[in-house]
């Protein structure tokens, strides 16, 4: 193995659903959906291959670190996430990428919920940054956005929601001081 292919996944994802339209287009629907069937059986097979190399893998002493540190490769991680296989949890990956969200773009964010269909709700405290922080332009939604599908690729949707503030202490002072001869 002395080459490294370099694909992008979106990239590849756009130019399948291309090749279907094309075979819909020159046989109809029950084309389409004949081509559709051979996709989701190689992705079967694909997936069964996946899965023993990784239960083999497992077995070797000191392999799981780096299995973790390969699944942080966007290709690779994507087709584990893709097959349900990713060794870090999605919550994990999803923490990590704030953190990077955080260190890039100044402000605290919190993973609220990750919902069955996908959608990661994270909340975020203000920050004074409006829709762009530091020298980028990209507004503050789209980079955490792009930054926690790189983690996680299963995440179909980022729904940023601002954080209520939190609430001010109430302040206690010291009791004034009664006058000279009243009654405490």
């Amino acid at each position: 193995m002395d080459r490294v292919l370099v694909l992008d996944p979106h990239t590849v994802g756009i130019r399948v659903e291309g090749l279907l339209g094309e075979v819909e287009s020159a046989g109809g629907p029950a084309a389409r959906a004949a081509a559709d069937g051979v996709v989701r059986e190689l992705l079967h097979l694909n997936e069964a291959g996946l899965a023993r190399l990784l239960d083999g893998l497992v077995t070797v002493p000191g392999v799981t670190e780096e299995l973790r540190v390969l699944a942080e490769d966007e290709l690779v991680g994507g087709l584990l996430a893709l097959y349900g296989l990713h060794p870090v949890p999605i919550e994990e990956r999803v923490l990590v990428a704030l953190d990077r969200a955080r260190r890039r773009l100044g402000r605290e964010f919190t993973l609220v919920d990750i919902d069955a269909a996908g959608t990661a709700r994270i909340a975020t405290a203000g920050g004074g940054c409006g829709s762009g922080c530091g020298s980028s332009t990209e507004p503050v939604s789209d980079t955490v956005s792009r930054l926690v599908q790189q983690a996680a690729p299963e995440i179909v949707e980022v729904v940023l929601e601002e954080a209520p503030p939190e609430p001010k202490l109430l302040q206690i002072g010291l009791r004034p001081k009664a006058p000279t001869g009243a009654p405490v």
